[in-house]
């Protein structure tokens, strides 16, 4: 640790604490979490859930990256890139609400964040906007330590999982087989969150967050997650009894493209959210892609077609191959032509800071 030194302290917590430094030998600005607990064998310290997940999900430009692990007197520290601030800061610190295409700039990333996260086999299970970095117009999701293999041995925990207002209903619930279905569901509360500029399910206990999801969605039935109310029996909870709202009413400034993709990331049911991968080729993000003429897919049969129609026709393909659990909450893999589509999409067309 000789080679850093501290500038500041900008995080602590019940992991540990972290730091504003400076590599003294390139210059570079760098964050740096110590962890609290011990760590005496470097085994111990690649076997760190947060290290194995950033190891496994290198290079993406909507991820943070981690650029150096030291182990020193069996303390840890985790070096990654420095980042100006996090999202709920930048909510914070704003005067005027976000327009709709600064919205539309900021969730593009943090899908394509999470597209490439699920894509390598891992759920987050804490997405909030603490957890999402800014700098420079970029975005890029950050603390991994909660993050899971979504083919990881279940059950999984619910402690812990997402703090309350992202967290999702089944985990309320305590579904045994939950994945990355979890995270498109905070994703859905943040992007409501970004309109509003308020949590759309703050509460204070996990029955107050519950009431609010109600409020909004009305009490789940049969026919819109009929699993959920097997859950609820089995936990012996009963849903309070409400009609639920329009998302056009719950979020008045947002265009109908906004409202219904919102409606289908916020669905009581898992497998009725998009997945992230379909989410980007929502019509509300036709306008983030640019593509050089030079790049093409794979399946020549769709070369002469449009780049937004082939993304429905690549949505349609992937439909047909999903097979949905019990608890409706499976993970699919995704082909190599969804590889071909993460390579296309573009980061950062237009600025989102007014």
């Amino acid at each position: 640790m000789e080679k850093y030194t501290k500038i500041m302290e900008i995080g602590r917590g019940s992991y540990g604490v972290v730091w504003k430094a400076m590599n003294k030998q390139t210059g570079e600005v760098v964050a740096i979490k110590k962890l609290n607990n011990e760590y005496k064998t470097n085994e111990d310290s690649m076997n760190l859930r947060e290290v194995k997940s950033l190891i496994k999900i290198v290079n993406h430009p909507n991820i943070v990256k981690l650029k150096e692990i030291i182990r020193e007197n069996n303390t840890l520290f985790l070096i990654f890139e420095y980042m100006e601030c996090d999202l709920y800061q930048l909510m914070v610190e704003r005067t005027k609400p976000f327009s709709e295409s600064e919205i539309r700039n900021m969730c593009f990333q943090i899908l394509q964040g999470l597209a490439y996260m699920h894509h390598k086999g891992y759920m987050h299970r804490d997405l909030k906007p603490e957890n999402i970095l800014v700098s420079k117009n970029i975005l890029k999701i950050g603390d991994l330590g909660s993050a899971r293999e979504t083919n990881g041995e279940q059950p999984y925990t619910h402690y812990n999982v997402t703090t309350l207002c992202y967290r999702a209903p089944e985990v309320f619930l305590r579904s045994p087989c939950y994945n990355s279905s979890v995270d498109m569901w905070a994703f859905g509360a943040i992007m409501a969150e970004l309109y509003t500029n308020q949590a759309v399910f703050d509460g204070s206990s996990d029955a107050d967050v519950m009431q609010k999801i109600c409020g909004v969605l009305g009490t789940p039935t049969e026919s819109t997650w009929l699993s959920g109310l097997d859950l609820a029996r089995n936990v012996l909870y009963r849903f309070p009894d409400f009609p639920g709202m329009r998302f056009s009413e719950l979020l008045p400034t947002a265009s109908s493209d906004a409202v219904n993709l919102v409606a289908s990331l916020l669905s009581w049911c898992p497998s009725d959210r998009p997945t992230a991968m379909e989410a980007l080729q929502h019509p509300f993000f036709h306008g983030c892609y640019c593509v050089p003429p030079t790049i093409r897919l794979e399946d020549t049969s769709l070369n002469s077609v449009p780049l937004v129609f082939k993304m429905a026709k690549q949505r349609e393909l992937l439909k047909e191959k999903r097979s949905l659990t019990s608890c409706g909450s499976g993970l699919e893999k995704l082909d190599s032509n969804e590889d071909q589509i993460l390579m296309l999409q573009s980061i950062n067309f237009f600025d989102f800071m007014e």
